[in-house]
């Protein structure tokens, strides 16, 4: 019959998986080694000694061997660590474990009890019933003591609040009574001077608040010029915490309470009226006023009122705005009030970037400008664009110049706003800049020759005609923009 081929390698791989335990490695290792020393003895021969297999312990199984032996030191070595780190935590575990106190055994039979099962852990040594058993004393014991400490706690709070409250309060009540009883002769004097002091300190109290409530009052009427709402007196009531600011508001002349009848636009501009004198006031140690966003809710007519009330305060302070509402820097510029306008704006990776911020008329005119330089723009477009963009300047400069006319002479800011918007022709915008809306476009240019010169009436014809058609080649492009420039400068210098 003929020998069995299975080695003793194959029946070692076999049964290994079954062996945890860092001994049954080792047994395995001294086995492969007791092999491979038998190998190094007998070089010549291949044959397994044990199984009776031929030409099995050649080099390959050599190698495979080693292997194996790797293999098998390193499970010994991991099964060795999670022996003794089994072993430390059931020492932990019993150390943790404290027999029953003393004092507990006659005053709480029932949490003695109770630790007695955690205590009867100590001499458990199988780590599967030991964890077990730990966790479950543990969590009876630990609500048992946790109940034990609440009820002590709450013992103690009720014996002491018996007597230790009442006791303090009658020492203080004993002592004030005495300090009563001392003072009494004073107290009809003391009432007096109470009384005297309260009514001058009123007093000091208006006489200190008239410049500021004369100031608020100044403040609102620039603001709400156009209102029906008038701000009367302000004044304070009531007093020490309880004191608080009484405005008298009146409707065409009818007192009521301000909350109930202003609108949003009012309310901003009254809280603005009473931040305003504080935030300026003389003995304020910072002579700069910072004012974020206050244009919400206001119609133009307040927002153009706004812009007195700052221009009024930026003569002896430097006052700061932060708005995202155009119509504050529009105001500013019809009114012609002296202010630097920047633009702050949020770049590429949350740079900042502060410029200059140009009035319109200027942006059109440098748009216009880098167009007629840019010799890259073909020659056919350019004669198309190019009088547009110029005739976009002029109704821009003759729109500001329109707006400044209509406010000189009178009308509100919401009906100089409409009056412009019913100008849909720049002969419209420039009569209605001019002097009358209802004059004609003929008459519009003859007053602009007058004015400006026959350039100037040639110009606007130019830009007209080159907007609906092409511009001429005999026209060059720097000398259009040179011309549209000078007359819009013009206009808005008048």
């Amino acid at each position: 019959m003929q020998p069995s081929r299975d080695c003793v390698t194959p029946q070692l791989r076999r049964r290994t998986p079954r062996f945890g335990a860092a001994e049954d490695a080792r047994q395995l290792i001294a086995l492969l080694e007791s092999a491979l020393e038998h190998r190094r003895r007998h070089p010549d021969s291949t044959d397994c000694p044990l199984c009776g297999s031929v030409s099995r312990l050649d080099e390959a199984w050599a190698e495979d061997a080693w292997a194996q032996i790797a293999r098998l030191q390193r499970e010994a070595t991991d099964a060795q660590v999670a022996q003794d780190g089994l072993a430390a935590a059931v020492r932990a575990v019993h150390d943790l474990v404290q027999p029953v106190p003393s004092n507990l055994q006659a005053d709480e039979p029932a949490l003695a009890s109770v630790w007695r099962d955690w205590a009867a852990c100590r001499v458990v040594s199988e780590p599967r019933e030991l964890a077990g058993r730990a966790e479950s004393a543990e969590n009876v014991l630990g609500d048992a003591c946790h109940q034990v400490r609440e009820d002590a706690t709450k013992l103690l709070a009720d014996q002491d609040g018996r007597w230790q409250v009442m006791a303090g309060r009658l020492t203080q009540w004993l002592r004030q009574a005495e300090a009563a009883a001392s003072a009494k002769p004073r107290v009809k004097l003391a009432k007096a001077v109470c009384l005297w002091l309260r009514k001058m300190t009123d007093e000091l109290h208006d006489v200190r608040l008239k410049p500021l409530a004369d100031q608020s009052q100044t403040v609102w009427n620039l603001l709400c010029e156009r209102s029906n709402v008038s701000l009367g007196s302000i004044s304070l009531t009531g007093a020490a915490a309880a004191r608080k600011v009484r405005l008298d508001v009146s409707v065409d002349s009818t007192e009521t309470s301000a909350f109930s009848v202003m609108s949003q636009g009012e309310l901003h501009s009254l809280a603005l009226s009473l931040f305003i004198p504080r935030a300026t006031h003389p003995d304020s140690p910072f002579k700069f006023l910072v004012i974020d966003d206050p244009v919400q809710s206001m119609d133009p007519e307040k927002v153009d009122g706004l812009a007195r009330v700052l221009d009024l305060y930026a003569r002896d302070r430097q006052v700061i705005v932060f708005t995202h509402d155009t119509r504050l820097q529009q105001a500013i510029r019809h009114l012609r009030i002296p202010a630097t306008l920047v633009e702050v704006s949020r770049q590429t990776d949350s740079v900042i970037a502060v410029v200059p911020s140009g009035d319109p008329v200027t942006r059109a005119l440098e748009e216009t400008r880098a167009v007629a330089r840019d010799r890259n723009v073909p020659q056919e477009i350019a004669e198309r664009v190019l009088p547009a963009m110029c005739r976009g300047v002029l109704e821009t400069a003759y729109t500001d110049a329109a707006r400044r006319r209509l406010r000189q002479d009178g009308h509100g800011r919401l009906a100089a706003e409409e009056a412009i918007g019913k100008a849909h022709r720049l002969t419209e915008l420039v009569a209605l800049a001019l002097s009358d809306d209802r004059m004609q476009p003929a008459e519009a240019l003859e007053i602009v020759g007058q004015k400006h010169g026959g350039w100037a009436r040639a110009l606007i014809k130019e830009c007209n005609a080159g907007t609906h058609g092409v511009l001429p080649p005999s026209v060059d492009r720097m000398d259009l923009v040179r011309r549209t420039e000078r007359l819009a400068m013009e206009v808005l210098a008048r």
